[in-house]
């Protein structure tokens, strides 16, 4: 299938030379190619051809074994579908499973969430926790300020005790 630019260039070079084997010479491509350019009064369009796949007989089945009272894993279900009459491989499970995983077990796609980037010494997080140890035979309480630089991936611990 020809595309926009080739429909375009037919177009423009036939109303110049009104003649079929003029623009195809000029344009270097068959006549028939430009008389098939020359009948279609609109650009050409991409249209993608959907083809079914192995498991699209299965895909019920697949989603009654992912979830409850079975929750097989997707090992188990491919041995299963084997049984049945699959004759694919495992890959088509697994990437089916993830889709289905993402719709019933209310999990956040991984493409939702997205890293925040920020510049250097704009953000750090960090945390003050308490602890107690052991120090000289006796419990005493200890602080943690731990921090962890934005940017750098940098952590710096810091450990103190009252008084």
């Amino acid at each position: 299938m020809k595309n926009l630019e080739d429909w375009a260039a037919v177009q423009k070079v036939y109303k110049q030379t009104k003649s079929k084997r003029s623009t195809a010479d000029i344009l270097g491509i068959s006549r028939n190619t430009v008389k098939k350019l020359l009948l279609l009064s609109e650009p050409p369009k991409y249209q993608r051809t959907e083809y079914g796949t192995k498991i699209d007989k299965f895909k019920e089945k697949i989603i009654e074994w992912r979830c409850e009272p079975y929750c097989f894993n997707g090992t188990r279900i491919f041995k299963e579908l084997r049984k049945k009459g699959y004759k694919g491989s495992i890959g088509p499970i697994y990437r089916f499973l993830r889709k289905v995983d993402e719709d019933m077990g209310g999990h956040i796609s991984k493409k939702a969430t997205v890293r925040h980037e920020s510049p250097p010494g704009d953000q750090a997080q960090f945390d003050w926790s308490e602890y107690e140890v052991v120090i000289g035979g006796r419990y005493r309480k200890v602080y943690c300020f731990a921090m962890i630089l934005a940017a750098s991936r940098k952590k710096s611990r810091l450990f103190f005790t009252e008084g």
